[in-house]
């Protein structure tokens, strides 16, 4: 049923409105995928700038919550496989200039595996990204990946690192935490800005 601010042509024909030039560039394959990774890699930054700025509170993952969450807003936002891995490999780029520890080949590794953690985590069977439930769990287990590398290759390197002061278990449960708290924000953050572009779709 028409509604009384429905377009009309003077034959009382519904009348479309145009698609902006917006949608038009969207719906492009080959646009959109440029912009998708560009998307991507700015997402990188962000999360290589997130983890240039957080406070040293000498507890084993807490800089997660703000480094994870990008990457956990990125994966919902264009969900293809090998976007995690973008941005993981984007933010240790971004690193060079931004001044983060360890060489880059180091970070390539690092922020890689959580990337390819967190692709992995997003296409589980039981998983959904874009629900609460969904981005905590892919929050864990990307931050978990991370956990995972860094206990490695301290192993590997006999560098004491203050995770292994902490206890590995205590820093794991510490990790696990700060990357569902990773995940949680992404996911309210994802969901305000749904919401905020349905509400200006009806208003």
């Amino acid at each position: 049923m028409r509604s009384e601010n429905s377009p009309v042509s003077k034959a009382g024909e519904l009348v479309l409105p145009s698609p902006t030039k917006a949608n038009l560039i969207w719906r492009n394959s080959t646009l959109r995928a440029i912009l998708q990774i560009l998307l991507l890699i700015g997402i990188g930054g962000v999360a290589a700038w997130a983890k240039s700025v957080s406070l040293p509170l000498g507890i084993p993952g807490s800089s997660g919550v703000l480094w994870v969450t990008p990457l956990v807003i990125g994966r919902m936002a264009v969900k293809k496989r090998g976007a995690g891995i973008l941005m993981g490999i984007s933010t240790a780029l971004w690193g060079v200039p931004l001044g983060l520890h360890n060489v880059l080949l180091y970070n390539s590794f690092l922020y890689g595996i959580t990337g390819l953690a967190l692709d992995l985590a997003a296409v589980f069977p039981f998983v959904n990204i874009t629900n609460p439930f969904g981005a905590i769990f892919c929050g864990i287990f990307s931050h978990l990946a991370k956990f995972g590398f860094i206990t490695e290759a301290a192993m590997l390197t006999g560098v004491t690192k203050k995770f292994i002061v902490f206890g590995l278990a205590r820093s794991g449960l510490l990790h696990v935490a700060f990357g569902a708290a990773a995940g949680f924000i992404a996911w309210f953050a994802y969901k305000g800005v749904q919401t905020w572009k349905d509400w200006r779709h009806h208003h």
